[in-house]
C-alpha cells in the first residue's frame, strides 16, 4: 500500500526535477530567440511595402504583443525555477501578472483572427467586401480590440488578490469566477482556433475561385496581388503553427480546469512542459514568415543591406584610424 502511493509522489518528484533541470537550458534560449525575432519581425512589417496592406498592421500588433507577453510569461518561469523567485508573490505582482499574461496572448490570438478574417475579405469577389479590407479599419479594429480585451480581463485584477495575513497570491472562487474563466478558456483554447480555421478555409476557396476565372491585370496589379498572395501563404502557416503548439496547452488547462480531480501535482508538471512547448508559437514566427513569404524575405534582406551600408563610414574611419 505503501509502495503504491510513494510512487507517484517519487515520479512526480523526478518530474519537477527533470522539468527545472531543462528548463533552465531551454527557457533562455527560447526567451532571447522570441525578443530577437519579434523585434525583427517589428522593423520589417513597419517597413512600406508591407504596410500597404491592412494585414501585415495585424501581424505588427501580433509581434509587439508576443514581445510583452515573453517578457513576463517565460522570464517569470526562469526566474521561478532558477532562482526559486515566483514574481506573483508580491501585491503587485498577484493581480498583474496573470492580468498582463492573459491580456497579451488573448490579444495574439484574436490578431490571428482579424489578419484571417481580412484576407477572406481581401480575397473575395464582392467588391463590397473587398473594400472592407483597408488599412483603417485594420488600424481601428486593433485599438478597439485592445480597449476590449483589457475590459474584458479586468476582473482578473480581483479574482488574484494578495492576502496580506498569510502573504500570498490567492484565487477567488465563485460560480460567477468560473464562469468568467471557463469563458476564457473556450475563447482563447476553442473558439478562436476554429474560427482561424474556417475563414482559413473561406481564404482558401476564394483564392482558387480567383484562379478559375481569366483575368487580365497590369504589371502593378501583378505585383499588388503576389504580395497579398505571400501574405496569405504567410497567414496559412502562422495559423497551422498556432493550432499545432497551442493544442497540448489547451487540453491540459481544460482538464485542470475542469475536471478538479486531475489537478495533481503530475498532471501540473506535464502542463509546465505544454506551456514551454506553447512557447513555439512565438519563437518560431520570424522564421516561419522568412519560409512561407518571399516578400518577407526581400524586405530583411534590404534591411541587412541598409545596415551593411551605414557601417561602411564606420569602418573606413576605422581602417583610417589605424594607419
Amino acid at each position: 500500500m505503501n509502495t503504491t502511493t510513494a510512487t507517484p509522489s517519487f515520479a512526480s518528484y523526478n518530474l519537477n526535477n527533470e522539468i527545472k533541470r531543462i528548463s533552465t537550458y531551454i527557457l533562455p534560449i527560447t526567451i532571447l530567440t522570441t525578443i530577437i525575432s519579434n523585434i525583427i519581425n517589428i522593423i520589417i512589417l513597419s517597413r512600406r511595402t508591407l504596410r500597404s496592406s491592412p494585414c501585415p498592421h495585424y501581424f505588427l500588433a501580433l509581434a509587439i504583443s508576443s514581445l510583452i507577453y515573453t517578457t513576463i510569461s517565460p522570464v517569470s518561469l526562469f526566474i521561478t525555477y532558477e532562482f526559486n523567485i515566483v514574481l506573483s508573490n508580491t501585491p503587485f505582482g498577484c493581480p498583474f501578472q496573470p492580468f498582463i499574461i492573459y491580456a497579451s496572448s488573448l490579444f495574439v490570438v484574436l490578431m490571428l483572427v482579424c489578419a484571417s478574417l481580412d484576407r477572406v475579405f481581401a480575397s473575395s469577389s464582392t467588391a463590397s467586401y473587398r473594400n472592407l479590407s483597408h488599412i483603417r479599419i485594420a488600424q481601428r479594429s486593433i485599438i478597439v480590440i485592445t480597449i476590449l480585451v483589457l475590459i474584458y480581463l479586468s476582473p482578473v485584477l480581483i479574482i488574484f488578490q494578495w492576502d496580506y495575513i498569510v502573504n500570498r497570491c490567492i484565487q477567488s472562487s465563485s460560480p460567477i469566477i468560473i464562469v468568467f474563466l471557463s469563458t476564457r478558456v473556450i475563447l482563447y483554447y476553442i473558439l478562436s482556433p476554429l474560427i482561424m480555421i474556417i475563414f482559413g478555409l473561406l481564404t482558401i476557396h476564394n483564392i482558387q475561385s480567383q484562379l478559375r476565372r481569366v483575368t487580365l491585370m497590369n504589371q502593378g496589379g501583378f505585383a499588388h496581388r503576389r504580395t497579398e498572395n505571400q501574405l496569405v501563404r504567410m497567414l496559412v502557416v502562422q495559423v497551422a503553427a498556432y493550432v499545432f503548439f497551442s493544442i497540448p496547452a489547451a487540453v491540459t488547462y481544460i482538464l485542470t480546469t475542469f475536471v478538479p480531480s486531475l489537478n495533481t501535482t503530475f498532471i501540473n508538471n506535464i502542463r509546465t512542459i505544454t506551456i514551454v512547448w506553447q512557447q513555439g508559437t512565438y519563437v518560431f514566427a520570424t522564421f516561419l514568415y522568412i519560409l512561407s513569404g518571399s516578400v518577407y524575405r526581400k524586405e530583411l534582406k534590404k534591411l541587412f543591406k541598409c545596415r551593411n551600408y551605414l557601417g561602411q563610414p564606420l569602418r573606413l574611419i576605422t581602417a583610417r584610424l589605424r594607419t
